[in-house]
Parts: structure tokens; sequence; C-alpha cells
């Protein structure tokens, strides 16, 4: 369903990052099967899309364009020797640099240039 998303997507991934999140939940905070049509539906209808939106989805998730990207994105991954979640390939300067885990993404900011400011940037911090 990510996948189908992302492709279909033209918000430049606030939908990607809703369905995500809420795939996500379901999988390891309810730890519900998200392969399954009716748990995707849900999931899609709580991250905002519509009925009609999230039929479309579901068809093209199966659709030989969508397999055809999986395979590919697959082969990329392996290509990197990917293991797990989250595998991160940032390139730069014609460079191919891998991270795993989401305690790297400080290293990331600084390999890619950017000042790493945490995952939600914009809240308060705390003070003493």
């Amino acid at each position: 369903m990510y996948l189908t998303v992302a492709e279909k997507e033209k918000e430049g991934g606030v939908l990607v990052e809703r369905v995500s999140r809420e795939l996500w939940k379901r999988k390891w905070r309810t730890h519900q099967d998200i392969t399954q049509p009716a748990s995707l539906t849900e999931a899609g209808l709580k991250a905002g899309l519509s009925d009609n939106v999230v039929e479309e989805i579901l068809t093209l998730s199966i659709s030989q364009p969508i397999r055809d990207k999986l395979k590919s994105v697959t082969q990329e991954a392996l290509k990197h020797k990917c293991f797990d979640f989250p595998f991160i390939v940032c390139h730069v300067n014609g460079k191919a640099k891998v991270f795993f885990g989401s305690d790297r993404f400080e290293l990331m900011a600084y390999f890619i240039g950017e000042k790493w400011m945490g995952p939600q940037p914009n809240k308060p911090t705390a003070h003493m």
C-alpha cells in the first residue's frame, strides 16, 4: 500500500506519512495483520483517505506497474545489502552511504550537509 500511495500522491509525502504511521500503529502497537485488505482499508481510512481512494489504491497495488516498481526497489535494496528496517541510502555527489537504524538521522544529516534539529524541530524543548 505504501508504494502505491507514494506513486499516486501529488502532495509531497503527506499521505505517505499518514498511511505509513497508521500501518505502523496497526503492526507494532495493536499487533494487527497489515497484509489483509480489510486491515489496509481501515488504515487508509484512518489516514484520511476516502473510500474511493482506498479502493483505487488497493486495486493499483496489485497492478503490474506497481509490482514492477516493487521488484525494482527490492533489487536496489538487495544491491545495498539491506537487512532490516529502517535501512536508508543517501546519495551525495555520486556516492551512496548506507544507514541502518532510527538513531542514525543525525549522521545522515551530516552526510548530506544538513543540521539535524531532532524529530520535532518546532516543538519546544524541556527546560529545568
